[in-house]
């Protein structure tokens, strides 16, 4: 084996001094000097397609309302084919209830809101301010009111528990961060915090 290759090494070295093989010149190692610098923030919450579980939620609220649907037009199909027009009622019911609950429900709104905000974020469409967090309203924990009201660096967010957004929502009465004196960088887009980062 190493008869056969050294013909063809011989070859090699002999095509590279004629300079028939153009070969680069080794390069010398060069210290590349760096520094490590620790970030003084945390992320706590970053925004994604299924944060505070919205995006799984409306996906379960659409099936139920779509299996209405089909449940009440099969039940409906299978009245209709017997001929039983006094059982319509219940099958019809169905149908009408699973249609209320789409358009109660606005899942193309929802659904938009959603994307409007992951796409924002990815696209680095959001603006970001940072400095001591105010805190101007608290929202109790059961709600039936206005949600956390803080301002940072002049700028005012309102935080609510009970909103449904991918954006942070969490108020200090369900373990939010966003207390008064906390200093914090916030990612916003249209008002709705995509990201939250805090001092250590």
């Amino acid at each position: 084996m190493q008869l056969t290759a050294f013909p063809v090494r011989l070859y090699l070295l002999c095509m590279i001094k004629l300079r028939l093989i153009p070969v680069q010149p080794r390069r010398r190692p060069q210290l590349i000097l760096f520094s490590l610098s620790v970030s003084d923030f945390v992320t706590v919450f970053e925004i994604a397609r299924g944060s505070n579980g919205v995006f799984a939620e409306e996906v379960f609220r659409l099936l139920v309302g779509i299996a209405a649907l089909i449940g009440g037009a099969t039940a409906l199909i299978f009245q209709w084919k017997n001929g039983g027009l006094k059982s319509w009622f219940g099958p019809i019911f169905v149908i009408a209830w699973g249609l209320f609950w789409l358009h109660l429900h606005n899942f193309p709104y929802v659904f938009g809101h959603i994307n409007k905000l992951v796409k924002a974020y990815r696209d680095g469409q959001y603006q970001v301010v940072e400095g001591p967090v105010q805190m101007l309203y608290e929202q109790p924990a059961t709600g039936h009111t206005k949600g956390d009201i803080i301002t940072v660096n002049g700028k005012q967010f309102e935080v609510n528990y009970f909103y449904l957004t991918p954006a942070y929502r969490n108020t200090l009465a369900h373990g939010g961060v966003l207390g008064g004196g906390v200093y914090a960088r916030l990612y916003y887009y249209d008002g709705e915090i995509l990201r939250v980062d805090i001092r250590k």
